[in-house]
């Protein structure tokens, strides 16, 4: 699907629904997918800055309708991540009414848009456009891979014995907390439930977990995987939040660790909403059928 297979180029839109984006850092990532041979073109508003969002909520949400309303886009995919989606998702249509079938890529506060778009869009949890040149930040042949429909095994630590497959969701821990009660709530039920997060402190992170327990989310999920969580606490670990899971995970079903997938250096992609299976040592993607 790029220029160097010889196929249709890849019509990638990008846009900033949430903050604004660091000038160098987003040109290089730009310049990463043009040339990679991809049809690159941005939102009006993606360079722009309101304080710590890329515009009013209008301009961002005008930026993101147009995007998925174009019918010759396949990729909607965000500049960066930050805070403000949430903020626009009133003014999205039904996900169905919103144009052809995309991809959305993107990860952190895209989590918010992939809610909305659960049940009708491909979802590819992945690095922001502005983190695709920064150095040791992302793994660009997995990115590319899953971008043509061959998501690549993502290791991590979990169970021997295998489990799934079951379709992935989720995403950011913080934002995924404040989709509890909204329209945007996922479904859950015979799923995956992904979390990662930055930033917080380990007290902080139990508390959003409590909350999603509370909402019922670790009772519908059939599993759960974990990716990054990075900048907690001095002396907090990461091994600390998988405890917490533990705790609160109903007993028998499955938790999957160390995923290479979030706010961390080396990410991977993480493909949302496709069937996944761990294998005892990784997380792996049967083949898909065309669409």
């Amino acid at each position: 699907m790029d220029g160097s297979e010889g196929k249709k180029r890849l019509q990638i839109r990008v846009v900033a629904p949430a903050g604004p984006v660091s000038p160098d850092d987003f040109e290089a990532g730009l310049a990463v997918l043009a040339g990679r041979g991809f049809d690159v073109r941005t939102g009006s508003h993606a360079r722009g800055r309101r304080g710590y969002l890329s515009g009013t909520d209008a301009e961002r949400l005008a930026d993101l309708r147009e995007a998925l309303e174009d019918p010759l886009a396949d990729v909607v995919w965000f500049a960066r991540g930050g805070y403000g989606t949430t903020r626009i998702l009133a003014g999205l249509p039904q996900a169905s009414e919103a144009g052809p079938r995309k991809i959305l890529a993107g990860f952190s506060d895209a989590t918010a848009l992939f809610a909305w778009g659960q049940r009708r869009h491909r979802l590819l949890y992945a690095p922001s456009v502005q983190e695709l040149a920064r150095p040791g930040v992302c793994r660009l042949p997995p990115l590319w891979s899953a971008l043509a429909g061959r998501p690549r095994p993502l290791p991590g630590r979990g169970p021997k014995a295998k489990a799934g497959p079951w379709p992935v969701f989720g995403g950011c821990l913080s934002v995924l907390s404040v989709l509890v009660g909204t329209p945007w709530e996922p479904a859950l039920v015979d799923r995956w439930l992904f979390l990662e997060d930055v930033g917080e402190r380990l007290y902080r992170l139990d508390r959003l977990l409590t909350h999603l327990h509370g909402a019922g989310w670790f009772e519908r999920a059939s599993g759960v995987l974990l990716g990054g969580f990075t900048g907690m606490g001095e002396g907090e670990r990461p091994t600390r939040v998988a405890d917490r899971v533990r705790e609160l995970l109903p007993e028998g079903k499955p938790l999957v660790t160390g995923l290479p997938v979030g706010h961390l250096r080396g990410k991977m992609p993480l493909p949302l909403e496709a069937p996944a299976f761990w294998d005892g040592a990784a997380l792996r993607f049967p083949p898909s059928k065309p669409e």
